[in-house]
């Protein structure tokens, strides 16, 4: 998943042209100091913020869940500090224009924008710092897992973040300072939106090797864990090109898969995980990621976010006209009629209505598809004796054993997954009833797995109301292509 503010901090960047933008600023001195300033008040918040938390952590007169949900929340309110003082700084104080216009880089290209983006990255750094102190005074009661190293941690949040986003920097780049410079003309062209749409599809098929060269990942050991692995693949008929371990320096414990193609697919698990869980748990783990892709989650969400954006574009058009309308209506003041009609004030409308949109959309159908590859890999640990428990480990009494296309779902595999999932929440610090606006929370989650163990008639619901779901959202979301294509096209 992308981090989404680096994301919005490339809109703020790149996406909306602040204005007079070429122009140069005659107290430039003042600027770099006012931007120097933002960014020492979020480097005060942040070491503050994480130094109250480490305090109340080792009193230890707090809660330990109490002190969490605040350092959640704090986390959450520092990253949108951190937004809005760097919206403040490319758009009020003029950083762009500095760089571009008063420093005469402007024909730098990519360097022109990493300056322009430095400031946040300086911001992210400060802010990952801080949470570095109080997720170590977390870590202190976790016996099973060693200290973190704050370069190594640094290291490893900037890595991630550059593997996940590199695609659409690179589109970035392409457009921004190649397109722009050999074909000036570019955006007049009709076939401008469709290259773009077929580049970055490329791009995001190839985002595994990107991952693969900006994680510090390599082969997981041959052994007994890979080979119990490589045969619970083998039953859910999953490819894959390699089992990656993920080196944290045991400071995250999790797991993910990329890539839709077999051959960019990759399975990373974290050293964290593998050294913490039992063979059968890491498997159970394994077999959510397996879900995943058994179950179409990366494609689906390549097809929601593509419709998404012909959805955003109709609301785009729909915003405009309304505030066109509104603006134009008798004894509306002019400033009023200025502000609303203006490109700023919509611009700022939209962002707000695709916020929601995807908050409230994106973020029940993420939560949908976590419970559904919770299932499945329930699944892959599952045994076929009706009469489990006792349960029996598949793995090491029948490791050929195959079951025809079909995995079975058994009371033992619930729990080892339940199990598991309640391992992740100890190891990363996170409350068991903490909600997740893409997950849910892992209260939720084992309280489903055990419904299912209770009834297990309830899967079958639960993957018709799955089919359902996915096949109304589809059908709003092609509308959505359809008719942004036919406004586009009378729109010429």
């Amino acid at each position: 998943m992308l981090p989404v503010p680096l994301l919005i901090a490339l809109i703020l960047a790149f996406g909306i042209d602040p204005p007079r933008a070429g122009t140069p600023i005659p107290d430039a001195g003042l600027r770099v100091l006012q931007t120097c300033g933002g960014i020492s008040v979020v480097a005060v918040l942040s070491f503050g913020f994480a130094l109250w938390i480490a305090s109340q952590v080792s009193q230890g007169a707090t809660p330990p869940s109490r002190v969490r949900r605040r350092h959640i929340r704090g986390v959450q309110v520092l990253t949108l500090i951190s937004l809005l003082v760097y919206g403040w700084i490319i758009h009020s104080v003029g950083w762009g224009r500095i760089v571009r216009a008063n420093w005469g880089l402007g024909r730098l290209g990519v360097l022109n924008d990493a300056i322009v983006f430095l400031p946040f990255a300086v911001i992210q750094v400060v802010v990952w710092w801080g949470q570095f102190v109080a997720d170590r005074a977390f870590q202190r009661g976790v016996e099973r897992l060693p200290a973190a190293r704050l370069g190594r941690y640094l290291l490893l949040r900037s890595r991630q973040s550059l593997g996940l986003m590199m695609p659409v920097i690179l589109l970035l780049v392409i457009r921004r300072d190649i397109l722009a410079r050999f074909w000036p003309h570019w955006d007049e062209l009709p076939v401008a939106g469709p290259i773009e749409v077929a580049l970055l599809g490329g791009l995001v098929l190839a985002a595994p090797l990107f991952v693969r060269c900006a994680w510090p990942t390599r082969s997981l050991p041959a052994g007994p864990l890979r080979r119990r692995l490589e045969r619970a693949a083998r039953r859910a008929g999953f490819r894959f090109r390699d089992i990656l371990l993920w080196d944290t320096g045991n400071s995250v414990l999790n797991a993910c898969v990329t890539g839709v193609l077999p051959g960019f697919r990759y399975v990373l698990l974290t050293d964290a995980l593998v050294d913490t869980m039992t063979p059968v748990e890491v498997a159970a783990v394994f077999g959510h990621e397996i879900g995943h892709i058994a179950h179409r989650h990366l494609l689906y969400f390549g097809f929601f976010f593509a419709g998404s954006l012909a959805f955003i574009t109709l609301l785009t058009a729909c915003v405009a006209a309304g505030l066109s309308w509104l603006s134009n209506v008798p004894g509306v003041p002019v400033w009023a009629a200025q502000a609303i009609g203006g490109d700023v004030g919509q611009e700022v409308l939209i962002l707000v209505l695709a916020g929601v949109y995807f908050w409230l959309v994106f973020g029940h159908l993420s939560r949908r598809f976590e419970r559904q590859a919770d299932v499945f890999g329930s699944k892959v640990v599952s045994c076929d004796h009706p009469d489990c428990p006792p349960h029996v480990d598949i793995e090491m009494d029948s490791p050929s054993m195959t079951f025809r296309g079909r995995l079975p779902l058994c009371p033992g595999g619930l729990r080892t997954f339940s199990e598991a999932l309640a391992i992740v929440a100890q190891c990363n610090n996170m409350e068991l009833r903490r909600r997740s606006w893409r997950h849910g929370s892992i209260a939720s989650r084992i309280l489903f797995l055990q419904q299912l163990e209770n009834d297990p008639r309830r899967e079958g619901g639960f993957q018709r109301e799955m089919t359902i779901l996915r096949g109304v959202l589809g059908l709003i979301l092609v509308l959505a292509l359809c008719a942004s294509g036919l406004l586009q096209w009378y729109g010429r």
